[in-house]
């Protein structure tokens, strides 16, 4: 379990928010045939990473809406993530070479590639960057321990929030790493 000043968590979780829509911005400028380019079977397109992307984080953002509202404000600047959060933001984390374990997505967080608006899905992406961030400004004063919320399925798994908001930015870090490889070759 670690152990974070929760302004100091909040903040650098606002820059790596920043730099992921950032950095997706650039995806922008590629044609529809580049963003629904599929590397090989079994392999994602740059549309379909943000389709993943916005499956799992427009669940996630409602659920973390309806608990902030109702959290009344705390004193204090410590935040002890869990030690689930801890493993899952440990799996789910780019290393610093760039490598990551290999995670099989949950079949409800796959989207219909041939239902897919690429430039819409990374459009909604950044509209998640920004709802995470207002999030992330508004929590700076909750206990971010306190608050739980269900992670991902089962629904029975219950994550602090400051653990859930680390590993949606971590998520998003992974994909877009992939998304740039995709974009690279």
């Amino acid at each position: 379990m670690a152990l974070f000043s929760r302004t100091s968590l909040i903040t650098e979780l606002l820059d790596r928010t920043e730099l992921l829509k950032a950095n997706t911005q650039v995806f922008f400028r590629l044609t529809d045939e580049q963003l629904h380019y599929r590397p090989g079977p079994g392999k994602w397109s740059i549309a379909e990473i943000y389709g993943h992307l916005n499956l799992s984080m427009d669940a996630s953002v409602r659920t973390i809406l309806s608990r902030i509202t109702k959290a009344p404000d705390t004193p204090g600047d410590e935040y002890t993530s869990s030690w689930l959060g801890d493993w899952a933001y440990f799996l789910i984390m780019p290393r610093p070479d760039g490598s990551v374990f290999r995670l099989k997505a949950l079949k409800v967080q796959c989207p219909d590639a041939a239902k897919l608006d690429a430039r819409e899905e990374l459009a909604a992406f950044q509209r998640h960057c920004d709802a995470l961030d207002d999030i992330l400004r508004h929590v700076a004063g909750k206990d971010l321990r306190r608050i739980r919320i269900p992670f991902f399925v089962p629904r029975l798994i219950r994550l602090p929030l400051g653990d859930v908001l680390r590993f949606l930015v971590a998520h998003g870090e992974r994909h877009l790493l992939q998304a740039q490889r995709l974009s690279i070759s």
